[in-house]
């Protein structure tokens, strides 16, 4: 707009003119909590909510928009080798990966008797995609610390096949001092050696807990000498317990701590809209019969090395798919440096109240509670006449049904060389109504050429890899065409990075299709998606029918030196 003049001078008169009428909707809000229903059994990594019974009766409306669960989380450190790590474990070890919904895997919502969301795995990796498209740099700002979203950069993510001090395969891990730029012509290192969003996640470790209460968190007033794990217990702050050294070495067995070098316990808050968008439809209801079932990814990953290398010994996964955490380099000046040393492996064990070696009877004295939590607000109207008189409400919301398909566009080579150029033909299981978008995310192919020893590990699963929320680095997909029914979506193959991202990624989620600038969103811009985040979107809104199945084949060439696994959303 041109004349901006005449429209603030409009804008003025207008206030100007205006009579502020009183706002007075509401006479009292009260907050509600549900607890889970697992009666102290987290084991199986499968959480169960049911708001059913507890709210019966309840007075009010309850807005789901508005409710959160409350996850207390436990990561546990462990020198699990045949020789003892060198050193303490210290508590910028590790970091969550970016956007806390990665610890949930799967979700369930029965909403008045009738399951409306079923399960689906790899759920986290459309909570990414919402994130990345949906959010602005200004709810980053604000919700970053418990969202634990800082996004990763591209320019930090390294790679190696056999241990260094990143670790192997993919990582995005390193907080090098001085962050020089590669000014080399080797090609022997990335852009820079510093991923600012990890560096911000790492500071977000809960306060510490002195391994002889010594000494108060951060050295700090406040907390006193013995006062850090009450303080921390009572307003849920979450903690690290610090372990001396003399109890790393500590013969096996002699105590339940023997071998353990620190906890970290998290008091997570998971926010329903960042689960799921039906939440974001759900703005008061009386009475809300809701039912959760959360599988929350739960397992153990176990790494060796030296003094300055690390490598991935295995993870093991027993709840879910995701591996939700991001160990820390062991390279000079980063947080694992000197830490482990031939013959000694370190295992970190992460669950919901508890893990591999932490049982839930362990954790009640740094939590306030030892179970999970769902929060409702209930708002109290002063006229509840015309919600009352409408109780019906039609609303729409759009739901995910993934697929994962391996080695589908070809295997890795041990040693990487030219061009695959593998084709790929992709159908999606079943036949699906009302679809309005594809996304295929590029996967590394990990059965050889990308691990020391976990050959096959898929990249969401290493702990030095920032997937989910970034993909395969530098992934090339040519040719790209959804085919729904019989009708193509692109009149010609996608080619080009540019036309993918300006036509399709980048409308995504966003404000009037990203036509306008005055309000704008989306934390992923053109170059971050073509090298880390290389998502690829189909709209298929125009073509799809609401009432008719129909059939989804998507198609495309490798064109990358390494194999592809693919996941379809």
């Amino acid at each position: 707009m041109s004349d901006t003049t005449q429209l603030a001078d409009a804008y003025l008169l207008q206030s100007a003119l205006k009579t502020d009428p009183p706002i007075d909707v509401s006479k009292s809000k009260s907050v509600a909590y549900v607890v889970d229903g697992n009666q102290g059994s987290y084991n199986s990594g499968l959480i169960t909510i049911d708001a059913t019974s507890q709210l019966t009766g309840s007075r009010g409306f309850g807005s789901l928009k508005d409710a959160y669960i409350t996850l207390p989380y436990v990561i546990t450190g462990k020198s699990t080798g045949s020789t003892d790590i060198a050193e303490n474990i210290n508590r910028f070890a590790f970091a969550l990966k970016c956007n806390v919904a990665n610890v949930v895997d799967s979700l369930t919502v029965e909403l008045n008797g009738k399951k409306i969301v079923t399960e689906t795995e790899y759920k986290c990796f459309w909570n990414n995609l919402r994130a990345m498209t949906e959010l602005s740099q200004d709810e980053v700002f604000k919700h970053g610390a418990d969202m634990h979203l800082y996004p990763d950069s591209w320019y930090s993510i390294n790679f190696s096949g056999a241990a260094g001090p990143t670790g192997d395969g993919y990582s995005n891990n390193q907080l090098e001092k001085g962050g020089k730029l590669d000014s080399t012509i080797s090609q022997a290192q990335e852009g820079i050696q510093f991923n600012n969003g990890f560096f911000h996640r790492l500071l977000l470790a809960p306060p510490i807990i002195d391994s002889t209460e010594a000494t108060g968190a951060n050295s700090w007033a406040s907390f006193g000498t013995t006062a850090t794990k009450q303080i921390c217990q009572q307003n849920g702050k979450g903690s690290f317990r610090e372990y001396s050294y003399s109890n790393i070495t500590a013969a096996s067995g002699s105590t339940q701590d023997a071998k353990k070098g620190g906890q970290w316990f998290y008091m997570l808050k998971l926010r329903l809209v960042d689960l799921h968008p039906i939440f974001k439809e759900l703005d008061l209801l009386a009475n809300p019969q809701l039912k959760l079932r959360l599988r929350i990814n739960a397992g153990t990953v176990e790494i060796s090395g030296t003094s300055t290398t690390m490598r991935l010994e295995s993870t093991t996964m027993t709840s879910g798919q995701t591996c939700p955490i991001m160990i820390a380099s062991a390279a000079s000046g980063n947080a694992n440096e000197g830490l482990l040393q031939a013959g000694a492996k370190l295992s970190f064990s992460f669950g919901p109240l508890g893990n591999a070696f932490t049982s839930t009877s362990q954790i009640g004295e740094y939590f306030p509670y030892t179970t999970s939590r769902l929060y409702i607000p209930f708002y109290h109207l002063k006229n509840s006449t015309n919600i009352i008189q409408k109780p019906v409400k039609t609303i729409r919301y759009h739901d995910c049904f993934a697929q994962m398909y391996t080695k589908v566009a070809d295997i890795s080579p041990t040693v990487p060389t030219g061009q695959l150029n593998a084709p790929f033909a992709l159908q999606v299981s079943g036949y699906k109504k009302n679809v309005k978008y594809v996304a295929l995310i590029p996967l590394a192919e990990t059965s050889a050429g990308h691990f020391e020893i976990a050959h096959g590990t898929p990249q969401y699963q290493s702990p030095f890899d920032s997937a989910p929320w970034t993909c395969m680095p530098g992934a090339s997909i040519r040719n790209f065409q959804v085919q729904l029914g019989n009708n193509n979506v692109f009149s010609s193959s996608q080619e080009y990075d540019y036309e993918t991202f300006c036509d399709e990624f980048s409308k995504l989620g966003a404000i009037n299709g990203d036509l306008s600038s005055e309000v704008s969103n989306g934390l992923v811009d053109s170059m971050q998606w073509s090298m880390a985040q290389r998502i690829l979107i189909a709209d298929c809104s125009r073509l799809s029918q609401k009432d008719v199945p129909q059939a989804i084949q998507i198609s495309g060439i490798n064109g990358s030196a390494t194999g592809m696994n693919l996941l379809v959303l």
